[in-house]
């Protein structure tokens, strides 16, 4: 890919090279009368005097389109930098208005239980807080985070919610979009049932460059999809390489791949 698009800009360069030599004569022909005159008997310049005019064109047009194209991909970056900041802003405040809302709950029903729940919630946060504003997390920082997200949901579901992580995940070398994980497994709570008789298990596997988080459909009929959550993931990635998020959607299963960054 990276060769094609030398090729592409040498040949841009030549033919815009061209165009502008031909235009430069021209121009000199039309406003230069002596310039005229000499035209009337023929070619006036040697084939290596045009060949040297087109060098120097090429290097005018060269030095001309990579100022072009650097001011517009450092334009995009910095498009691409608010916007990939926007989209992890948007997590912070809901992260902080789910767990609030169990807080509450907690609190009425087991103030002991709340006092656990906002320890981990606090070491949670602070993740949140010092990871959020980077573009990528080590998978083993995402993990260490999971972990604690997930003694949260112990604590509120027990066996209602079971996440199940391959062995060989943490294992894998690699960086990703921070909470991502966190925000896959929390989809999956949001859209299904989970109860101590028909537990929701959430299966997080890996294969290749790439992890892919799964669960059985076990569908909450009153439950409305906005699918802010899939949008802001693919979004994310979609702004940091040209790698996609790959959703299956059967009617049995869900699952979300996601490719691991270097």
């Amino acid at each position: 890919m990276k060769l094609k698009r030398i090729i592409q800009g040498v040949l841009l360069v030549l033919g815009l090279s061209a165009v502008g030599l031909m235009f430069y004569y021209a121009v000199w022909l039309i406003l230069d009368e002596d310039f005229r005159e000499m035209w009337q008997y023929g070619w006036p310049w040697t084939s290596w005097m045009v060949l040297m005019d087109y060098i120097a064109t090429c290097l005018v047009t060269t030095l001309v389109t990579l100022y072009y194209w650097r001011s517009r991909e450092k334009t995009e970056r910095e498009r691409d930098k608010f916007r990939l900041q926007a989209l992890e802003n948007q997590l912070s405040p809901h992260f902080v208005f789910n767990n609030f809302s169990i807080l509450a709950d907690l609190i009425e029903v087991d103030p002991k239980q709340a006092s656990d729940y906002l320890m981990n919630l606090s070491k949670v946060y602070r993740y949140t807080l010092s990871h959020l504003d980077h573009d990528k997390v080590t998978l083993q920082e995402e993990l260490a985070f999971l972990d604690r997200y997930l003694a949260l949901l112990q604590q509120r579901f027990g066996e209602g919610i079971q996440v199940r992580i391959a062995p060989e995940v943490s294992a894998k070398q690699g960086k990703l979009p921070p909470a991502v994980l966190q925000m896959l497994i929390e989809n999956a709570i949001k859209h299904n049932e989970h109860t101590q008789a028909r537990p929701l298990i959430i299966n997080v596997t890996t294969e290749e460059q790439r992890i892919s988080v799964s669960n059985r459909k076990q569908p909450i009929t009153t439950a409305e999809s906005t699918n802010v959550g899939q949008h802001n993931i693919a979004e994310r990635y979609r702004l940091l390489t040209s790698q996609k998020v790959v959703i299956n959607n059967s009617p049995e299963d869900y699952c979300v791949t996601i490719p691991l960054l270097s």
